[in-house]
């Protein structure tokens, strides 16, 4: 036979579940219950675990409850009584994990190097723990112990249901992190991560790119609405390749040039990027550098809100990008979905047009091999122009070996 597994509250005897409660729990009205229902069938091991997951609940209320009146009558100016939980929560495990050194801001703790979450990491793990408490109460409020795969693919399904697939797999992704940095840390017990090797559906891919006529168009649209610094970021991302954040970190590097390279310097990391200097992007920058030179501004960051002069904000930008948008695609209609994040894969997909090879192309982007062949199966596989470049190449072989012969 089959040894029942560990559920919270539950006890097992001869296979059949019961409720045995502890001297705390009985202090709160609790009484020992056999697991079934009204007409005599025990609970099946799912059955127990969706009980103890609502019993849980259920007690925990009572504690905090019975904690606040206890705090009322006490005697004003004393230390309030703090709840002591009587299980490992989801709610405990999230709150714990926030603590660590993972979340902080700091890049090291005491001597020891921490590579800390990037902020967007933080704002989207938070994110997910709100979907997660707002999709399932109950569940969020649970023991950790009492997860199992089929319990996490459960809450997967149900998400992706009512709120979406990338919904669905933000909160297990989420919940997964967080087990992980509770079972190397004590704070879990269970054997494995119930979250991990579940086959979870993804999303297909979001790859766009911009033609040559697209890019020109959100250009033009930015500097005749008097944003040119939003045609520096649209150029600067489709001719280095940066990411939107680290774009508007960039400063330029005290040796602005080397071996026909400019030199910026990642604000955030301090890290040096090099990227060949394309004549497109020269135009742009020299073109900036007299804008601030006629404001009487010195400031090493490449892009600058030059409205106010001063670094963008991540949401301003974003919402000014739109606005540029939304202006260009008046003229120019296929621009209506383009995202800033597309300029990336317009650079990956203009360097596969360009003949660069998969390790080149990385080798400028910072993509992995995984992620470029992604953009470029999607597009280049599929584009006339690659077609005639192949047979072309076939046809120039074919004419060198027969010349040979």
């Amino acid at each position: 036979m089959t040894k029942p597994p560990k559920i919270p509250l539950v006890a097992w005897r001869d296979g059949r579940p019961r409720f045995v409660p502890g001297a705390s729990m009985r202090a709160l009205g609790y009484k020992g219950e056999d697991l079934r229902h009204n007409d005599g069938a025990w609970y099946t091991i799912g059955e127990a675990t969706d009980w103890s997951l609502a019993r849980t609940a259920e007690i925990e209320a009572r504690r905090a409850a019975a904690t606040r009146e206890a705090n009322r009558r006490r005697p004003k100016g004393a230390k309030p009584l703090r709840q002591a939980p009587i299980v490992y929560s989801f709610a405990r495990l999230f709150e714990d994990w926030q603590r660590s050194p993972k979340w902080g801001e700091a890049s090291a703790i005491g001597k020891r190097d921490v590579k800390v979450y990037a902020a967007n990491t933080r704002a989207n793990y938070r994110q997910a723990m709100k979907t997660f408490e707002a999709h399932d109460p109950e569940f969020y409020h649970a023991a950790v112990a009492v997860l199992t795969p089929q319990l996490a693919y459960g809450l997967f399904e149900d998400l992706w249901e009512q709120r979406g697939l990338s919904s669905a797999r933000a909160v297990l992704a989420t919940m997964s992190a967080a087990i992980s940095w509770g079972r190397r840390r004590g704070r879990v017990t269970l054997a494995g991560n119930p979250c991990i090797g579940l086959g979870l559906s993804t999303p297909a891919p979001r790859v766009r790119f911009g033609t040559r006529d697209e890019i020109a168009a959100l250009v033009a649209a930015a500097d005749a609405m008097g944003r040119p610094e939003i045609g520096d970021m649209v150029m600067l991302g489709v001719w280095t390749c940066q990411r939107q954040n680290d774009r508007l970190a960039l400063v330029a590097h005290k040796a602005e040039l080397a071996r026909g390279r400019r030199l910026f310097r990642q604000k955030k990391t301090c890290a040096i990027v090099e990227i060949f200097e394309a004549p497109e992007l020269k135009r742009r920058l020299a073109a900036s550098r007299k804008r601030r030179e006629a404001a009487g501004i010195v400031d090493p960051q490449i892009v600058l809100d030059e409205r106010h002069w001063r670094p963008f904000r991540p949401y301003h930008y974003r919402h000014t990008f739109a606005k540029i948008r939304d202006k260009a695609a008046e003229t120019c209609p296929s621009l209506a979905d383009f995202r800033d994040q597309d300029l990336r894969d317009t650079a990956v997909t203009w360097m596969g047009f360009a003949d660069a090879t998969i390790p080149q192309i990385c080798s400028v982007t910072g993509h992995s091999a995984q992620s470029a062949h992604t953009i470029l199966k999607h597009y280049l596989a599929q584009h006339p122009e690659m077609g005639d470049t192949a047979i072309g190449k076939m046809v120039a072989w074919f004419d060198d070996v027969d010349d040979e012969g």
